[in-house]
């Protein structure tokens, strides 16, 4: 059973994680993941209370649930970071933990805090933030520890604690930053088994999903061990005792959840809404390979069928349907709260989708996407009778709404949020991509009013190579733009023309809608590439663009996310 970090490392860690249960499965292992309450895909936020008491009561359901499903008898917990600390204290209050695998754990809760705190300061310093009213809460990447969260979570001393969390323990340190020898010592002197062992891949394992590694010795040493248990027919085993595989199937169940009203007020979405919401997990596609959380009003509960909308969040980068930052999670239940039905969807080798035969895993851009939600367009049409379907993503979720649309899928509307190119090809630079060069040129712009940019550049600071080369990229963008105008004008065939494709969404009827925050690269990219064409679109009402000052590429600043979610549900169902 796999108890996952809190916050940004769960999403960093969650194509890992799928590797891992996957794994496990086929060694004849059955596994579960899950999110805590509040978290991921489950019902509530942060802001509710007694978050950690929740958070360990979450492992003890899912505990609950393997054992109903797969007819487990005894039960390993396997917790990263903050999750192997959740997973000591579940494993005190159970009788049927037989072993426990921690992660890198969080061993002292104060420290842990204390190190968030940390993240935090750095990324309001480089961000020039101030902190407000709510000084006292932390945030890190778009997730809230509150006050009494904090002061919960710094009271966790798995040294201190007196109870053996399971008889059999694996602790696998992070090859460079050990710290588990004095809890190692602790669970010995409780009567424990423990093996320590120092892996690599923990820190390649926690960066950014589209960056993020399945750490192989991480893996491969969990599954020696549980297999080793196994087969000593001393742990983990289902219905038969004497067979060291299982024998009992999992059970399917329908998915068709009615979500409890939060127990506290969500900052970003705002009062708690009256109307019923349910979300189901599903599959769809040819071969039903593709996986996505659907959120709708409960029965007899939603606006009326006719003025109902089908709305597709779409992927950004790597993360998975949850979105950054949680983002859409909030935002689907809104606009279900509104009447409408969300599909909050993975495309092919991101999240919870299969890999098209093929095709490269975890690959942002994949050529197969417009396929993908056109699956995802045909699924709500057929399925849930709605015929006004809408598609919505930010950063690559943008490109794939953009391209699905000038593939003329049967979409209504789409709203872009923070693009960060329009044509994506393989092998396009990642020294000079075309967002990098939109960004320099938008600093630039800045800091030529700025004497001490000028400072910087007189005392040869700056690298005037790398900056050449931006400028020479820019010059060349806007040698083109009148070449491609006359071509335009003269009906002579262009790819990868950005005019082109707006005006074919716009002939086709479809809403066209960006949000940019305000410094985001895409709004140079808009500029430049869009030209003429764009600027008349915009004035007739034909494209329209929405700025959110301060904001960073994910919205990771709570506030401002609230603000987003506030655009978005105007633009989808304005």
């Amino acid at each position: 059973m796999i108890c996952n970090p809190f916050g940004n490392e769960a999403i960093c860690a969650h194509r890992s994680l799928r590797h891992l249960a996957e794994r496990a499965a086929t060694e004849g292992i059955p596994t579960i993941r899950f999110d805590y309450a509040g978290a991921g895909d489950s019902a509530g936020h942060d802001f509710e209370p007694d978050r950690v008491s929740a958070w360990v009561a979450s492992i003890g359901a899912a505990a609950d649930e393997l054992r109903e499903s797969a007819g487990v008898t005894r039960i390993c917990l396997l917790g990263i970071r903050l999750g192997a600390a959740l997973a000591v204290l579940a494993a005190a209050k159970r009788a049927d933990i037989a072993a426990l695998i921690a992660v890198a754990p969080v061993v002292k809760g104060k420290s842990y805090v204390r190190e968030l705190r940390m993240l935090q300061r750095a990324t309001e310093a480089k961000r020039n933030i101030t902190r407000g009213d709510d000084a006292d809460t932390v945030e890190t990447a778009g997730f809230t520890l509150t006050a009494p969260t904090q002061a919960a979570l710094s009271e966790i001393d798995l040294i201190r604690l007196t109870a053996t969390p399971a008889a059999r323990v694996l602790i696998l340190e992070r090859a460079e930053l050990p710290s588990g020898e004095r809890w190692e010592q602790h669970l010995r002197d409780s009567g424990a088994q423990v093996e320590r062992l120092s892996v690599a891949g923990f820190t390649e394992m926690m960066l950014d999903s589209h960056e993020s590694v399945v750490p192989r010795q991480i893996l491969g040493e969990a599954i020696r061990w549980l297999g080793a248990l196994r087969d000593e027919k001393s742990t983990v085993t289902a219905g038969n005792a004497e067979s060291p595989h299982p024998s009992h199937s999992a059970r399917a169940r329908a998915l068709n959840v009615l979500l409890p009203p939060p127990a506290a007020i969500d900052p970003v979405l705002g009062e708690n809404p009256a109307v019923a919401v349910k979300e189901s997990a599903v599959t769809f596609g040819s071969r039903s390979t593709l996986f996505a959380i659907v959120t709708a009003p409960a029965e007899n509960m939603g606006a009326p069928v006719a003025k109902r909308r089908g709305i597709i969040l779409l992927n950004s980068g790597a993360i998975h349907h949850i979105g950054p930052s949680r983002l859409y999670v909030g935002l689907a239940r809104r606009l279900a709260h509104l009447g409408h039905v969300v599909l909050r969807m993975d495309i092919g080798g991101i999240g919870d989708s299969s890999t098209p035969v093929g095709a490269e895993e975890n690959a942002v851009y994949p050529g197969h996407a417009v396929t993908d939600v056109a699956a995802a367009v045909q699924y709500l049409r057929e399925e849930w009778n709605i015929q006004d379907v809408r598609a919505a993503g930010l950063c690559s979720g943008a490109y794939h709404a953009f391209k699905a649309a000038a593939a003329r899928l049967p979409l209504s509307g789409i709203v872009l949020i923070n693009p960060l190119t329009f044509f994506w090809k393989e092998g396009m630079s990642l020294k000079y991509p075309e967002h990098r060069v939109a960004a320099d040129i938008m600093r630039y712009r800045t800091n030529v009013l700025r004497p001490a940019a000028w400072a910087k550049l007189l005392s040869g600071r700056v690298d005037l190579w790398e900056s050449s080369q931006i400028l020479l990229r820019r010059a060349t963008i806007l040698a083109l733009t009148p070449m491609r105008t006359v071509a335009r004008s003269i009906g002579a065939p262009l790819r990868n023309d950005l005019p082109s494709e707006l005006q074919s969404i716009v002939r086709a009827k479809i809403e066209l809608q960006f949000v940019f925050a305000d410094q985001d690269p895409g709004v140079e990219l808009l500029r430049d590439q869009g030209g003429a064409i764009a600027r008349r679109l915009r004035a007739e009402g034909t494209l329209g663009i929405e700025s959110i000052d301060g904001a960073d590429h994910t919205f990771t600043d709570r506030a401002l996310r609230a603000t987003l979610v506030t655009v978005l549900e105007r633009a989808l169902c304005g």
